[in-house]
């Protein structure tokens, strides 16, 4: 018999795994300083399924939404992530705003974006008040302290109308895209390496210097997430190819092209075209060696005079004959 604590702990072990309210933990805690009579407190999290679309809001990109506490703390779970590390957003929402809404730039910028693998625990600190998100820090998953660097990077090029001249500020705002072109570079993660380049306006650096790019897609050319291939998408450059292949499908050219010039010199000789004469025609062509001609081959044959002529061409066509002068030198033992 199994004594009481023994079920109980049986019992209690799979509610520890998951909580003892059934529901998934938490993957995502933040905790954020905000004011309360123009924010709801709510906060969103949008998986954003492409770079190039980290700034477009939808319904369909939201996977959870959080209610912020009194005291500013609010959290996700792991659930509707997919394996991986993936980009995603958590935004929030004035209150006069639908929730899809977003704002860029500016004291109510209401987002900031993070990565997560959906597996390890991370934990955000939102400084704002005045400036909803002023400052913020990341725990629990080192890759988005590189999301946070390069995102004061790229928002250095906002304090560029304190550099005067519009030529100063052309010098600063390529120097900062350089920089991030060498993050990206220099980068270990493919995908904070893609999220640095993303800031660094490659669209037009690209037919500046394609080789970068080249060089760049070489390197990750074995990664095959939606991210790298909505990047080779939108630069008009295929899918990275294994470089065997290229090698392999000569080899094959090569080898195939062997077989059939092999064959085709061991195949049997083809068969005397007279063999595919006719009974009827065979018998019409002796007697044109005779030197009959077409009446009396009708006569000796009692068939009509075009259906002999009819014959004649069909023996013509068959032997590749011209005239009466070919088919009286012609052998019909030839090969």
């Amino acid at each position: 018999m199994i004594s009481k604590t023994v079920r109980l702990v049986l019992f209690l072990i799979p509610l520890g795994l998951c909580g003892f309210d059934g529901v998934s933990q938490p993957l995502i805690r933040g905790v954020i300083q905000y004011d309360t009579t123009r924010w709801k407190p709510v906060a969103t999290l949008s998986l954003i399924p492409d770079l190039s679309r980290m700034y477009e809001v939808s319904n369909e990109a939201i996977i959870q939404e959080s209610p912020v506490g009194p005291d500013g703390t609010f959290s996700f779970t792991a659930d509707h992530m997919p394996p991986g590390d993936h980009l995603y957003r958590i935004h929030f929402t004035r209150k006069e705003d639908p929730r899809a809404s977003l704002v860029i730039g500016g004291p109510d910028e209401n987002h900031l974006f993070l990565i997560c693998d959906a597996k390890t625990e991370i934990s955000i600190r939102i400084s704002g008040r005045k400036i909803l998100i002023n400052r913020f820090t990341f725990d629990g998953y080192p890759v988005n302290r590189s999301v946070k660097e390069i995102n004061d990077i790229a928002g250095f090029i906002d304090t560029l109308d304190f550099y005067g001249p519009a030529v100063n500020r052309d010098f600063v705002r390529e120097a900062v895209y350089e920089r991030l072109r060498r993050y990206a570079d220099t980068c270990s993660n493919p995908l904070i390496s893609l999220y640095a380049l993303y800031h660094s306006r490659f669209e037009s650096d690209y037919e500046l210097h394609p080789e970068y790019y080249h060089k760049y897609l070489r390197k990750w050319r074995n990664e095959k997430s939606e991210y790298f291939t909505a990047f080779r998408s939108q630069l008009g450059i295929a899918e990275a190819q294994n470089p065997l292949v290229p090698v392999l499908a000569a080899l094959l050219f090569l080898g195939m092209s062997g077989l059939y010039w092999y064959y085709r010199r061991k195949r049997k000789p083809a068969s005397n075209p007279y063999q595919t004469l006719t009974v009827q025609e065979r018998k019409i062509f002796s007697l044109l060696k005779e030197g009959k001609t077409n009446k009396e081959i009708s006569d000796i044959c009692a068939i009509s005079l075009s259906t002999v002529k009819t014959h004649v061409n069909s023996i013509y066509s068959k032997l590749g004959l011209q005239s009466r002068t070919d088919v009286m030198d012609y052998k019909t033992d030839q090969e």
